[in-house]
């Protein structure tokens, strides 16, 4: 009888329980459209294209990938040795999008120019402090495909050396 009992009131206690248990809340608000991935090869299988990228050998070492709402590829970078000095490389499919401009940059003077035959956008990005230089950043859009590159603490002769004769160069060349 007193096993009976306990039995009872265990399953009355584990009822209980269970009746009592908070469901998760639901999300609020839109979930985050940037997926980290540990590789440009892993964002590359995600978003289903090869995105425009610079070889190690470069002086720049990846240091974040993300794909943006499964559709552009964003690329961090480092350069060697300098930390501060960063930048972002990103591709899109034209098919995909409506704006030329996937740089993120926004409330800048863009200034056309011609790089190798390509109309390419460039804008300086006044620095979020006086101790750091202002950045600079570019896009453009080439055999339908969209580039844009952004970089911080950067003077502008390394910034155009990396656009003219890398960048710009890379995706008139392989894609």
């Amino acid at each position: 009888m007193q096993k009976k009992t306990m039995a009872i009131a265990a399953a009355l206690c584990l009822s209980l329980n269970a009746g009592f248990a908070q469901a998760k809340p639901a999300a609020v608000g839109m979930p985050n459209p940037m997926v980290s991935y540990d590789t440009v090869s892993a964002a590359k299988a995600a978003a289903g294209f090869t995105p425009l990228y610079l070889p190690s050998m470069t002086g720049y070492h990846v240091s974040q990938v993300w794909v943006i709402a499964g559709d552009t590829i964003d690329i961090e970078y480092t350069a060697d040795g300098q930390i501060a000095t960063k930048f972002r490389l990103r591709t899109a499919r034209c098919t995909e999008l409506v704006n030329d401009n996937i740089s993120g940059i926004y409330g800048v003077k863009w200034n056309a120019q011609d790089i190798q035959g390509i109309p390419v956008n460039i804008a300086q990005v006044p620095a979020e402090s006086k101790v750091y230089p202002d950045g600079y950043a570019a896009h453009w859009t080439y055999n339908n495909m969209l580039f844009s590159i952004s970089a911080e603490n950067i003077g502008k002769p390394e910034f155009m050396h990396l656009l003219e004769t890398g960048l710009v160069e890379l995706s008139k060349n392989y894609f």
